[in-house]
């Protein structure tokens, strides 16, 4: 309970503000219980002073022998204590009507009307009475009961007074701390929240006091500390995701180069044994004109691989930007297939093509012409004598919609997510027969993902599409 009390407020302000409150209150309980009887009994002294002064005025112009009636009749309103003195100190009994004998000496020494300790402070007058000049000295003592009850009656309160005060003291106490830690306590348990970086809060503001203004300056804080701490975590997740993204890129390049060295290693082998048993003479490479013509086969073919790995590192460079240009996208595409024209007939294949007139694109139109010649290329190239192959464009819904279809072929399904990594191929014997590098969907999925295209291959019923999306004005 001690340590509990070490750490709690409300605990804390409740003990001071009690205890300050019963102090006080006992302080004024006694200042009181002093001040009321000594101002009760200045009061009674005044007013007797006042009736002994007019009293003795009426003595000076009484004779003495003739004073007893007023000497009784003050005594009778009057609960005092009277003494006479002469002017030889000694004192003489009071006149009374019963007493004609003036003055008479006081017999068996001063004569007390009740116990001495119910009389006060003792006031003594000097006065003559009307028919002398000797000069008398009365001596007259109040009576302290009224003074010694009240004082009593103080007393007999003072128990039943302090258990109200400490009562009354403990529920004040109460009330004034939950009102002074109740904005504390709040903003103590918004700060351990703000501590554990929660912001789900909101301080009460209806007070404008200091602690008004402090619950203010902590929402206002906790927002912007809610925002800044959003806007780190989104730059943070940024980060993360550039992180991931380089990460990525760059596995995708020691991959790539990777592939690439394995690609070059076997017509380089290959053209390196041609060359070493030639120059050798040794068994059939003494036929140095055939084998001569095989090795310029090969080393042309390692060209074309060398030009297109060439065109990836220029696609990926980050210091190489699109050249952007309004072009017709529909003479490009005739312009392409006029290229493969001959090797069509020379495969009796037909060509089928539905492109609407005047279809304008905005990109890099070499770029784009490699991506129509890759895909053109490629449906030639892999599909058998004899097939059909159809060409669409056309702009539907804010897009110009590109797709060419060969037929007589179909594409196992599990390869056809892998069409687009680095020298990948479906039948990599067939590729090799064909001169593939295994590169073309690579640069074209690079150079439609540049552009923003959305672009997809898939089987049909009659053989491999592939579809293109283009914006406008990309």
């Amino acid at each position: 309970m001690k340590k509990r009390g070490k750490k709690s407020l409300f605990i804390k302000i409740f003990a001071v503000t009690c205890l300050l409150m019963v102090a006080c209150c006992s302080a004024t309980y006694c200042f009181i219980a002093w001040l009321v009887p000594e101002s009760y009994s200045t009061d009674l002294d005044a007013a007797l002073d006042k009736e002994v002064n007019a009293f003795i005025s009426e003595l000076e112009f009484t004779a003495g022998e003739e004073s007893g009636f007023l000497f009784d009749e003050f005594l009778l309103n009057n609960d005092v204590l009277l003494q006479l003195y002469d002017e030889d100190g000694r004192e003489i009994a009071l006149p009374s009507q019963y007493n004609h004998d003036f003055p008479d000496a006081a017999s068996d020494g001063i004569v007390f009307e009740g116990p001495p300790s119910m009389y006060g402070a003792t006031h003594r007058y000097l006065f003559r009475f009307g028919d002398s000049e000797r000069v008398y000295t009365l001596s007259v003592a109040g009576n302290a009961e009224p003074v010694n009850r009240l004082q009593d009656t103080i007393g007999n309160i003072v128990p039943p007074l302090m258990v109200m005060v400490v009562c009354i003291s403990a529920i004040g106490a109460v009330l004034y701390s939950k009102y002074v830690t109740k904005p504390v306590i709040e903003i103590s348990r918004v700060s351990e929240k703000m501590s554990d970086l929660d912001f789900s809060w909101d301080c009460t503001e209806s007070r404008f006091d200091e602690l008004g203004v402090l619950a203010h300056s902590l929402n206002e804080m906790a927002r912007k500390l809610s925002s800044a701490l959003s806007e780190l975590q989104a730059a943070n997740s940024r980060l993360e995701a550039d992180i991931e993204r380089e990460r990525m890129l760059e596995q995708a390049q020691l991959d790539f180069f990777s592939a690439v060295s394995h690609e070059l290693k076997t017509p380089i082998t290959v053209v390196k044994g041609q060359l070493e048993g030639m120059l050798l003479n040794v068994g059939k490479y003494k036929e140095r004109d055939k084998y001569l013509a095989r090795s310029l086969e090969v080393v042309k073919a390692m060209g074309g691989m060398v030009q297109e790995i060439l065109t990836v590192s220029r696609i990926k460079s980050s210091e190489t930007a699109l050249q952007e240009e309004m072009f017709d996208f529909s003479d490009m595409i005739k312009s392409e297939y006029g290229l493969f024209e001959d090797m069509v007939v020379g495969k009796g294949q037909e060509w089928h093509e539905d492109i609407q007139n005047g279809l304008m694109l905005r990109g890099d139109k070499a770029l784009l012409g490699k991506v129509v010649n890759n895909l053109v290329s490629n449906a030639i190239h892999y599909s058998p004598e004899g097939s059909d192959i159809f060409v669409t464009a056309h702009s539907r819904g804010g897009r110009i919609q590109f797709s060419i279809e060969n037929t007589g072929v179909h594409l196992p399904e599990d390869d056809i997510p892998k069409l687009f990594d680095a020298f990948y191929r479906v039948e990599r014997s067939r590729s090799r027969q064909t001169g593939g590098s295994g590169l073309g969907l690579y640069i074209v999925k690079m150079i439609l993902e540049q552009h923003g295209a959305d672009y997809q291959i898939r089987n049909t019923e009659q053989g491999v599409c592939f579809n293109i999306e283009f914006l406008y004005d990309h």
